[in-house]
């Protein structure tokens, strides 16, 4: 897979400057993360440039079917899985030449304009046809793998980060259509970004966090307990609010309760248990003095 990325890098070179900018721009608005999670990746953004940039009506680079008609005999190459990774390695046999003379800046517009309008609920890309297909699940985002197939390289995108991408490439694009029509100037009193650079503005609110997944405690659990094997008397409880401490009381009544009549249903269960053995053992008693 790395060389077919080399590969398509070597194509134009557009596609390399297109690619960083994209990832940089996803990484400012906080659709990438470091940890692995439910957003999307790098690699998966790198399909989405591959792919914008097969489906223009002058392509830029070729399709991988094409890659893998014109493999020679040298460029066989089968995994120890049988997984195919034979694809023409040689760039005068493949003959591709790209028409198309859009600047990057155009490109990296366009970019934003087609996946804003385009439809991740019902279709799915392919690198390999350099179209999309019908989704064969209901993935969030369907990027079909360009080597294995039956694989969906972007499985672990959820519903709302798909959404969130296509938020954000509305954003970007409006953003860029705006500079084309009102061009800025760099103010060299304030410094403010101008241009494409308006894209990576950092918005620390966009940004993603690991533990923005997990909520805050109402109160430390060991907080609610009395520390039995030291002689100081128990700290007050600080709650965050009124509110968690009325909840944190409701929940405490509850327990009691419980534990109030599972006690009784406790005892219940012992007398009920005793009486059965004393009326086992009366009759026992009784069966033996009739012998």
């Amino acid at each position: 897979m790395s060389e077919l990325l080399y590969m398509f890098g070597e194509f134009d070179e557009r596609v390399r400057p297109l690619t960083f900018c994209i990832r940089r721009w996803a990484q400012t608005c906080g659709l990438t993360n470091p940890s692995p999670g439910r957003w999307i990746s790098n690699f998966s953004l790198t399909c989405l440039v591959i792919f914008f940039l097969q489906q223009m009506k002058q392509p830029i680079l070729p399709t991988i079917n094409a890659l893998m008609k014109s493999a020679s005999p040298d460029d066989i190459r089968l995994t120890e899985d049988g997984i195919n990774c034979s694809f023409g390695r040689d760039f005068e046999r493949i003959s591709f030449r790209s028409r198309n003379t859009a600047k990057s800046s155009e490109l990296l517009l366009q970019f934003f304009e087609f996946y804003s309008q385009f439809d991740f609920h019902n279709r799915a890309i392919s690198l390999n046809e350099g179209r999309s297909i019908s989704k064969p699940d209901h993935s969030a985002l369907y990027i079909v793998n360009p080597l294995e197939q039956v694989l969906n390289v972007s499985k672990n995108v959820s519903l709302e980060e798909c959404e969130r991408l296509r938020i954000e490439v509305r954003n970007a694009a409006w953003v860029l259509e705006s500079e084309v029509e009102n061009p800025s100037q760099p103010d060299n009193g304030t410094q403010s970004p101008w241009g494409i650079l308006h894209l990576f503005k950092t918005n620390e609110k966009a940004v993603i966090r690991p533990h923005m997944f997990f909520k805050p405690r109402m109160v430390e659990v060991s907080d609610l307990f009395d520390d039995s094997t030291t002689d100081t008397p128990p700290t007050s409880v600080d709650y965050k609010n009124a509110n968690v401490k009325r909840e944190v009381e409701s929940i405490k009544s509850q327990a009691r309760g419980d534990l109030k009549q599972m006690r009784i249903n406790t005892s219940s269960a012992a007398a009920a248990a005793a009486a059965e053995a004393n009326a086992t053992i009366i009759k026992t008693a009784k069966g033996r003095r009739g012998r």
